[in-house]
C-alpha cells in the first residue's frame, strides 16, 4: 500500500512538471507567429552599380505556417552604399538584421557591373566568413535586382530557377558554363589571369523575347506586390552564353557556340547534342563518351596549343530520313555526316580562340598551362602567349556501335 501511495504521489509531480513544460514551450514560440528577424534565410544576392555606388538586393527565403497556403514564401530588400559591404550593412539598417549570407548559393551581377572590376565587386563575398565558397555566380544584362524579381513559370524563387538553369546537370550537357565563387577566384589567381560565369537571359513564358523583371516576389513582408506584378508574365531563365573577364575586366560575352567550344574542354561534359549540316541537309547528333582536353606543347621557341577532342555520335534527328521509315541501324552515323559533325566542332574551337586572341582573354589556360610545363618559355613570353602560338585541332567522331 505504502509502495502504490508513493507511486501515486511520483505520479502527480511528473504530470504537473510535464503540464508546466508544454506551457512554457507554448508561451514560448510566440504563438506560431514567425519572425522575419530569426527565421528568414537570404538565398540569393544581386549586385548592381550606379552613380551613388552598389545596390545589393538580398532575397530571403521566410518560413511560413503550417495552416498558410504555402510552406515558404520570400521577400526581397535593396541597401545600398558606397561598397557591397557598405549595401549589405544598409540592408541591415532597413531589416534590423544582419544577413550573414550563410545560405547564400547564388549571386547575381547585374550588366551595370561590368564597368568595375570583377574582384571590387566580390571582394566583399572573399572576404565575409559566412559565404560558401560554393555559391553561383552569373551576370544579367540589365539589373540584378530586376532578374531576381521575376517571376518563374512554376511559382518559385526566381533564385530557385537560376539555380536550375546553372545546374551540374547543364554543366555536363555542355548547355551551361557554371562556376562558383571557388573556380572563379582560381582562374583569376593562375598566369592566365581569366574567367568566365553563365551569362543569364531571360524570356517571357510561351514567347520569345526578353522579358524585363519587374516588381518583388509574392511575399507577405515585400511591399512590391502591387497590381502590376499580377499581370506581369512569367519568365524563363536560360544561361546558354557566357561572360567573359580578362584580368578582372569584362571583355565580352561569348555566343552560344564559343560557349559550347569552352565547356567541353573546361567541363566534364558527358552527354552533349550538337547541330550540323551535311550536303545542305540539317542533321542533329548527339556525343557522348565525350573527351576534350587542351594542352601546351612547345616546339623549339614556338608554343602549341594542342586541342583533342574525342566522341561517340549517333542521329537523334534528320530531315532526310525519319527513323520510322529507315533500318534497324538508322541511328548509325554515315562518314560524311561524322566529318560535318568534326568540322562543326572543330569552327567552335576555332571562334572561341579568336575569341581570346581578339580580346586578350585566356579562357582555354594557355598561359597557365605554359607557365606549368614550359617554364622558360613562358619567362619570355609572358602576356603574349595567345599572340605568339600555333594551334593544332584532333577532333576525331566516331559512331556507335
Amino acid at each position: 500500500m505504502q509502495k502504490n501511495a508513493i507511486m501515486q504521489k511520483v505520479a502527480r509531480v511528473a504530470f504537473v512538471v510535464i503540464i508546466a513544460a508544454m506551457l512554457f514551450l507554448f508561451f514560448s514560440n510566440d504563438f506560431g507567429l514567425v519572425d522575419i528577424h530569426k527565421a528568414s534565410i537570404v538565398v540569393a544576392v544581386g549586385v548592381d552599380y550606379g552613380e551613388e555606388g552598389y545596390a545589393v538586393t538580398a532575397q530571403a527565403a521566410v518560413p511560413t505556417p503550417a495552416q498558410g497556403s504555402g510552406s515558404t514564401a520570400y521577400t526581397q530588400v535593396t541597401g545600398k552604399g558606397a561598397t557591397v559591404a557598405d549595401a549589405v550593412d544598409d540592408i541591415n539598417s532597413k531589416t534590423g538584421f544582419y544577413p550573414k549570407l550563410a545560405f547564400c548559393n547564388l549571386i547575381v551581377l547585374g550588366e551595370s557591373c561590368a564597368s568595375e572590376n570583377l574582384f571590387t565587386v566580390l571582394d566583399y563575398f572573399y572576404r565575409n566568413d559566412y559565404v560558401p565558397l560554393t555559391a553561383l555566380v552569373g551576370m544579367c544584362g540589365g539589373s540584378a535586382q530586376q532578374l531576381l524579381s521575376s517571376k518563374p513559370a512554376d511559382g518559385s524563387m526566381s533564385s530557385s530557377a537560376i539555380q536550375r538553369a546553372m545546374s551540374e546537370e547543364l554543366k555536363n550537357s555542355g548547355n551551361c558554363s557554371t562556376v562558383n565563387l571557388k573556380l572563379i577566384a582560381q582562374d583569376w589567381g593562375s598566369p592566365s589571369a581569366a574567367a568566365f560565369m553563365p551569362y543569364i537571359t531571360t524570356a517571357q513564358a510561351g514567347g520569345g523575347g526578353t522579358a524585363p523583371a519587374s516588381g518583388m516576389g509574392s511575399s507577405g513582408g515585400s511591399s512590391g506586390g502591387s497590381e502590376k506584378s499580377s499581370e506581369q508574365k512569367s519568365a524563363e531563365f536560360t544561361c546558354l552564353t557566357t561572360a567573359a573577364f580578362a584580368g578582372g575586366k569584362f571583355v565580352g560575352v561569348l555566343d552560344e557556340e564559343q560557349a559550347f567550344a569552352l565547356n567541353l574542354i573546361r567541363s566534364n561534359v558527358r552527354h552533349a547534342v550538337i547541330n550540323t549540316v551535311c550536303e545542305g541537309v540539317d542533321y542533329t547528333v548527339g556525343l557522348k563518351n565525350n573527351s576534350g582536353t587542351a594542352k601546351m606543347d612547345a616546339e623549339g621557341e614556338k608554343p602549341v596549343l594542342k586541342i583533342k577532342f574525342r566522341a561517340l555520335a549517333n542521329i537523334q534527328a534528320t530531315e532526310s530520313r525519319p527513323a520510322a521509315k529507315g533500318s534497324a541501324n538508322s541511328h548509325l552515323v554515315s562518314d560524311e555526316v561524322l566529318s560535318c559533325t568534326a568540322d562543326t566542332i572543330e569552327k567552335a574551337f576555332s571562334s572561341l580562340l579568336n575569341f581570346c586572341k581578339s580580346t586578350s582573354c585566356d579562357l582555354v589556360g594557355a598561359e597557365r598551362m605554359l607557365c606549368a610545363y614550359h617554364n622558360k618559355l613562358y619567362k619570355k613570353l609572358k602576356g603574349e602567349v595567345l599572340s605568339k602560338m600555333d594551334t593544332q585541332y584532333d577532333v576525331v567522331i566516331k559512331s556507335v556501335r
